[in-house]
């Protein structure tokens, strides 16, 4: 089978072909091998190469590492009535190009702060490339030692990324304290349902997750928030807009593939990346995985 038959069939819940302890690389290059024979089979020179961060920005947009591109985006920090006078915290800010585009559509700064390394090396090159270094600048933070300095900016957003943090309490409170008075924080996360805690396929989403994922549950957060004196507006069940838009960024790259139009190398990254992905729509399907927006205010006083 083709890389492009075994994503579908994985999609709608077929067993994966191999297992991942057997060695996965002979088994996806055969496919790869097998497709590229055929009559219509793209010669070497015209295969898709693509290293993991390459493949990212081809699922999800230029700079992004997150589904629903833009319109996600937009919808999140939308409530902020963001303008040049704003200053902007990014958490989780991957290579850049969210920062990239508020800074953009609305003329404020924002500080990119990203808990991955190899996110935040590509990230700092991107934005030196593009020359964002003052306007939308990424940096690699360690979420256990994070500093932010009282009143360091107006409004803060993440983007799925903090279910990965063990230490989410202390990334809260400093993101808490750099919020001037009156300052607006949102984001999205995978949480989990209070009676999906047990559930196979949570497991199953566990174990194809690194790092080691740590999410809380939707109460959780709005306890902690709230004994950080954060007022917690908006706590909404986003799952299944969510999926939508895992399956149309997969759904798009799919469609472009020929026989034989993947790399031995990239087909490999393309399969590590698709059982990553299908079992989190697995998790999120059987409902013990859920992806939360939360909107939250510091008040003025």
């Amino acid at each position: 089978m083709s890389f492009k038959e075994n994503f579908i069939a994985w999609w709608h819940g077929t067993p994966l072909p191999r297992d991942r302890n057997d060695g996965p690389t002979d088994d996806a290059a055969a496919d790869s091998d097998s497709a590229a024979s055929g009559p219509q089979a793209a010669a070497p020179s015209d295969q898709l190469e693509a290293s993991r961060i390459e493949l990212l920005q081809k699922l999800w947009g230029d700079g992004l590492v997150f589904p629903g591109g833009d319109e996600h985006l937009m919808k999140l920090v939308a409530p902020f009535g963001l303008n040049p006078a704003f200053s902007v915290a990014e958490f989780g800010a991957g290579l850049g190009g969210g920062g990239q585009r508020v800074a953009d559509e609305y003329g404020a700064w924002v500080n990119g702060y990203e808990f991955d390394p190899e996110l935040a090396s590509h990230a700092e090159e991107r934005t030196e490339r593009l020359g964002l270094q003052r306007k939308a600048p990424v940096n690699y933070v360690d979420p256990d030692s994070l500093s932010i300095r009282e009143n360091a900016f107006h409004c803060a957003y993440s983007i799925g990324c903090f279910f990965t943090l063990a230490n989410k309490s202390h990334v809260l409170r400093m993101i808490e304290k750099g919020l001037h008075p009156g300052g607006q924080f949102a984001f999205t996360d995978y949480v989990v349902a209070e009676e999906g805690r047990d559930d196979p396929a949570l497991a199953l989403w566990r174990e194809a997750e690194l790092p080691t994922p740590h999410p809380w549950s939707p109460k959780r957060y709005d306890a902690e928030l709230t004994n950080m004196n954060l007022d917690v507006r908006i706590a909404e069940d986003a799952s299944e807009a969510h999926q939508r838009a895992i399956l149309a960024g997969w759904a798009a790259l799919v469609e472009e593939l020929r026989p034989g139009g993947v790399s031995r190398r990239t087909t490999l990254l393309m399969i590590e990346e698709t059982e990553k992905w299908v079992r989190r729509v697995a998790a999120l399907r059987a409902g013990g995985l859920r992806y939360y927006r939360f909107y939250v205010t510091k008040p003025t006083q």
